[in-house]
């Protein structure tokens, strides 16, 4: 998908010596390029790490806070009375 050459009309906005070069030029002795284009997908351990992480953070969005318990703290003293 090469974009079409310019016009020579186009070419009047190039310098002169530049213009006669371009005038000049020759595409066959271009050669060509195999374009490989390449995708790299995700390991199997990227995609067991992602479905952990997304369980995860489905099991913390949907946790009722119902279940929950109201628990009474107790203030322990580790320290010795001043006697």
């Amino acid at each position: 998908m090469a974009a079409p050459a310019p016009a020579l009309k186009d070419l009047s906005k190039v310098a002169e010596n530049l213009k006669s070069q371009l005038e000049g030029f020759n595409t066959e002795k271009l050669k060509n390029a195999s374009i490989q284009e390449k995708t790299i997908l995700p390991t199997a351990e990227d995609v067991a790490t992602e479905k952990t992480q997304k369980s995860i953070f489905e099991g913390i969005t949907v946790f009722d806070q119902n279940n929950l318990k109201h628990t009474e703290t107790n203030k322990k003293n580790p320290l010795p009375d001043k006697e």
